[in-house]
């Protein structure tokens, strides 16, 4: 095993995350493991780590590339609120990512709302939310999260990097998880007392890609074209049109010129 999960608890300040790890060396996907643990009765804060995944997918039933090398884990959540939070949930998940990358790597990464983490103009990271929900409760969040951390881009697509890429050196697999860990369990602690995204609004605005650039957004109800604002503090993206101001709850953002749509949307 490249992950040894002593060097992730040595590293591991949250106690929420330390109740149940469980390490793989290759699964079909984290999240169908995670899942099935908590509706086997795992708590909030089991996690599920795999060295490599045979079927991992990202939004939208898109492949996830999972070699080896990488960061592939899953959290359980159960956040105290309805269904409509989910959104902010990952993105929680991307500010705390780009903190940790900061604090470990160096490196200043920058969030693609709503769940893709980018440096340099390429892709390091993504998150998946999948929610089981009453029509006012949350059941569970499975949030899956993956990283390119120690990986070589001849085994990477050419819009994505690798953190060793950017930082030209490997990165400690288990002190980078360990704190995104403990970042996480920090800012989640502070949105369920604040209910919402203000506390993270500023710095998240400042870490938005694509902030002040004219893009398309495309979503299953329409095609958005405008100028990204900001992301309000229930985790909306803003968007200046010519006609009025929007506030989007989901798509994918394309940029309008110079690159196409598959450059950013396949990974």
């Amino acid at each position: 095993m490249n992950i040894a999960k002593e060097k992730i608890l040595v590293n591991l300040i949250s106690g929420m995350f330390a109740r149940q790890i469980h390490l793989f060396e290759e699964v079909p996907s984290t999240q169908d493991i995670l899942r099935t643990l908590i509706v086997s009765g795992s708590p909030e804060g089991t996690i599920v780590i795999s060295e490599t995944q045979t079927e991992g997918r990202g939004q939208l039933g898109r492949e996830w590339i999972s070699p080896e090398g990488g960061l592939w884990f899953s959290i359980a959540l159960i956040p105290p609120f309805g269904p409509e939070v989910a959104p902010q949930i990952t993105l929680l998940a991307a500010f705390s990512i780009v903190q940790a990358i900061s604090d470990i790597v160096g490196l200043s990464a920058m969030i693609k709302w709503p769940n893709d983490i980018f440096i340099n103009g390429k892709k390091v990271a993504g998150i998946l939310g999948e929610m089981s929900s009453h029509r006012v409760a949350i059941r569970y969040i499975a949030l899956g999260i993956g990283i390119n951390v120690n990986i070589l881009l001849e085994k990477l697509p050419p819009y994505a990097t690798s953190l060793q890429n950017e930082a030209q050196r490997k990165i400690p697999l288990e002190e980078l998880l360990a704190s995104i860990l403990n970042h996480f369990e920090n800012n989640y602690r502070i949105f369920k007392e604040s209910k919402d995204m203000s506390p993270f609004q500023e710095k998240i605005n400042e870490m938005l890609l694509y902030r002040g650039e004219m893009v398309k957004v495309t979503s299953l109800q329409e095609i958005i074209q405008g100028t990204v604002v900001g992301v309000y503090q229930d985790g909306r993206l803003i968007i200046n049109t010519v006609a009025e101001q929007k506030m989007l709850s989901s798509g994918e953002i394309v940029v309008c010129c110079g690159s196409s749509p598959e450059e950013y949307g396949k990974f």
